[in-house]
């Protein structure tokens, strides 16, 4: 069952219309709300008049944040994807989050809420509530904001946020024995989660039981349950959370945002439901952005292509408030080196506070600069030395021999960095003979004399995923032979319904249609730390396996007293147990399930029922990693870039289902094409949004994407009892780099690409300039 293409279990609920997203909550007597939004990037708010938006038909109230204690509270400082150790960070100051402030900081910041009966008042209230503002100076970008005279963001507060250092061996002396040095400023551009389902929140306050009930899009929905049990003074089991049809995340879900804490709030107090659903405008203004980063970056080598050190500097701007420490760059410094040997190694990084929305990650979170920064380093010593670019990548790769290798950097865990049991020249050469790199650098010189611009790029990632601290999985089997897996994490897309149940299926020895698998509900477990970090399949695949082998231990145990032979006589095939070799000495798990509720022999297993509940403790993360290869023709007349072949080879362990593997491959890769040639989060210099529509912020369509030629290599770790390390963002790291090395290498290495998105204006302006 493991390892084969099942067809999704969860699809057959969404195409007839049975998911329940938040939007289709629908309860008596709701009501609708809809948020007063600021319009300057940084102003204090003097007044907010709502008189005439309560005349307005169907306004019920105008909530300014001053009519209940609890609305004056502030979301946690650190709330966002699971972070256990923070390493390299010496100081950290971040301002604090109020859910309603009287100073706002970015364009779309919440002021007021208005309830209504249709989210159409809702609407036309807000239009009629009068705010008036004091403007303060902005800071739209992290170079202004770190000028000494620049404006603060936060009164008290330093622009600068958060600083970390890291280093090993002697990069001083690294760069005095270099006979070639180069160096780059790297930038990466802000990005917007565009999932289908824009963020929404519905609550109902249950007098009666005293029970607090929201339905939500966030990833982490145990830490909602936990927020808003904090601000009431209830006990966790007092709220309860439910987020389990999500229409996509991609980590802007990640973080807590007002809006999740602020409609439950006010729905307890009114007594009435509420519910909230982002419009995409509000989307594009006042949610969160995945922020510009630049990286200095110097390289020490010699002339044979060996790198000998690096030198970072790294400035991260995270928006108006800061949730994450400096989470995204502990992930480049983590991820920096690939698949390469870097023996000395300075970086030193600042997170930077500006006057807009609030900073999250985005798919990948981190692993797209790191890989950028790697790559376009080891191709700028190729051009610097006059070597090929896989020659370079061959003279510095990490061999079979060096395993286990730790490149000196230390995980979020607190455990080193270390690969083990991955052959990163055997990836390397798998899409170099996949791609025909040799037969298309000589195709390239051919078709250069006819006058066409081909271009090859190269690039490679790892991934490391499968965070803890664990995850919980809890199975049952009914008396009608019905498996239920409960979990603690919630699915954005990912196939847990699926993947899931064929880890219960495969160890427990049940047909795949008997297994369903439950979560997105705080209800269901005690505990769960969320999806996020690609971390799920590691953690609950494991949970889920731990549960199915003890549940199968009392099976086999109650089966050999009832059939009278030993446990090690006992086989289970699709449910039935029986006696190797007198398979008509049997009994089915339904006729089990239901004897083992009675019987005295359960009180040596447990008790009653066939039933268990197991943890997953990972050691530190898993790593996965892989090659990319694409072949480009740029023209010269339009600055258009087409893909002429785009190789993609992977290793992820042991794929649970590679049909959702490459799901999750190709819709990563989509939005890597997007990060390299026009997804663009972008601010003018008063705060204001530039790219508020999706006319101006491109989304690849269908149309865009190239075909795939993907391939599995497969080098299980040890680290868990499956084998499986992490896919869900191993698709978006390679593509901006790959294509950006391709275009250069089109336009003949004269022009240096050294900043995403990789636009047809900016290639048109490059061609212009050589």
């Amino acid at each position: 069952m493991l390892g084969r293409s099942v067809r999704r279990k969860e699809d057959e609920r969404f195409i007839t219309g049975a998911g329940l997203y938040v939007e289709d909550v629908q309860l008596p007597g709701m009501l609708y709300v809809s948020f007063v939004r600021s319009v300057h990037a940084h102003a204090i708010v003097r007044r907010v008049d709502a008189g005439r938006a309560r005349q307005v038909p169907g306004v019920v109230t105008v909530i300014t944040g001053d009519e209940w204690p609890e609305l004056s509270s502030r979301l946690p400082e650190l709330n966002g994807s699971v972070t256990l150790v923070s390493p390299y960070i010496d100081s950290l100051k971040v301002a604090p989050h109020h859910l309603f402030p009287k100073k706002v900081c970015y364009v779309g910041e919440q002021i007021a809420a208005v309830i209504a009966e249709s989210p159409y008042a809702a609407v036309d209230g807000v239009d009629a509530v009068e705010v008036e503002y004091e403007a303060l100076p902005v800071v739209a970008s992290w170079r202004d904001a770190v000028k000494p005279d620049a404006p603060r963001v936060h009164t008290g507060f330093d622009n600068i946020v958060a600083h970390l250092k890291h280093g090993f061996g002697d990069i001083d002396a690294a760069f005095r024995e270099a006979d070639v040095v180069v160096e780059r400023t790297l930038e990466t551009q802000s990005l917007k989660s565009m999932a289908i389902e824009c963020r929404a929140v519905a609550a109902q306050w249950e007098r009666a039981t005293g029970t607090l009930n929201v339905w939500s899009t966030c990833q982490f929905h145990y830490m909602l349950r936990n927020t808003l049990a904090g601000i009431l003074g209830m006990p966790a089991e007092s709220v309860r959370v439910i987020a389990r049809d999500i229409g996509g995340g991609f980590g802007l879900k990640g973080v807590l945002h007002a809006e999740d804490v602020i409609v439950p709030l006010i729905a307890r107090r009114l007594g009435r439901p509420l519910r909230w659903a982002e419009t995409r405008m509000e989307h594009m203004t006042a949610s969160n952005h995945s922020g510009n980063q630049a990286n200095k970056v110097r390289v020490a080598a010699k002339r044979d292509g060996t790198i000998l050190g690096m030198d970072l500097e790294m400035h991260k701007e995270i928006g108006a408030y800061d949730h994450f420490d400096m989470m995204l760059q502990i992930n480049t410094i983590n991820h920096l080196t690939t698949h390469y040997k870097i023996p000395n190694m300075r970086i030193e990084g600042w997170a930077v506070s500006t006057n807009t929305s609030p900073g999250s990650p985005y798919r990948g979170a981190g692993r797209v600069e790191a890989v950028f920064t790697m790559d376009r380093m080891l191709d700028a010593v190729a051009g610097a030395t006059g070597l090929d670019p896989i020659e370079v990548r061959l003279k510095n790769i990490v061999m079979p021999e060096d395993m286990p290798y730790r490149n000196g950097m230390v995980y979020r865990d607190g455990v080193p960095v270390t690969y083990e049991n991955i052959d990163f020249p055997l990836l390397l050469d798998t899409a170099r003979k996949r791609a025909d790199y040799d037969g298309w650098r000589e195709r390239q010189k051919e078709l250069r004399g006819a006058g066409r611009s081909i271009g090859i790029g190269i690039s490679s990632y790892v991934e490391g995923g499968g965070l803890g601290p664990c995850e919980g999985a809890s199975i049952k089997i009914d008396e009608a032979g019905r498996v239920t897996v409960k979990i603690g994490v919630n699915s954005q897309g990912q196939s847990h319904e699926t993947t899931l149940a064929q880890v219960c299926s495969a160890a427990l020895g049940v047909k795949i249609d008997d297994v369903r698998v439950l979560g997105g509900d705080t209800s269901l477990m005690n505990v769960g730390f969320g999806t996020g970090a690609s971390r799920v399949a590691v953690n609950s695949g494991n949970a889920v396996h731990k549960a199915a082998i003890e549940v199968r231990r009392k099976a086999v145990a109650l089966a050999a007293r009832i059939l009278g032979c030993a446990e090690s006589e006992i086989e289970i095939n699709d449910g039935v147990l029986s006696v190797i070799g007198a398979r008509q000495n049997q009994i089915g798990i339904a006729e089990l399930a239901g004897r083992s509720i009675r019987d005295r022999g359960m009180a040596e297993l447990g008790g009653p029922g066939l039933v268990a509940t197991e943890f997953f403790y990972p050691k530190t993360v898993t790593w996965a990693s892989g090659v990319n290869i694409v072949v480009v023709e740029v023209d010269r007349e339009t600055g258009k870039v087409d893909i002429l072949k785009y190789v993609f080879v992977h290793d992820c362990g042991l794929p649970l289902n590679p049909l959702v593997v490459d799901g999750q491959i190709s819709g990563g890769f989509a939005q890597g094409l997007g990060i390299a040639l026009g997804e663009c989060n972008a601010y003018d210099q008063e705060g204001q949004v530039r790219s508020g529509t999706l006319m101006d912020y491109f989304v690849p369509r269908a149309s865009d994407i190239p075909d795939l030629d993907v391939e599995h290599l497969r080098f299980p770790t040890p680290d868990n009892p499956l084998g499986i390390k992490s896919v869900g963002e191993s698709g978006p790291n390679s593509p901006p780099a790959a294509i950006a090395a391709a275009i250069e290498d089109a336009l003949d290495g004269d022009v240096q690409i050294t900043r995403l998105p990789v636009t047809m204006s900016s290639v048109l302006e490059a061609i212009r300039s050589q």
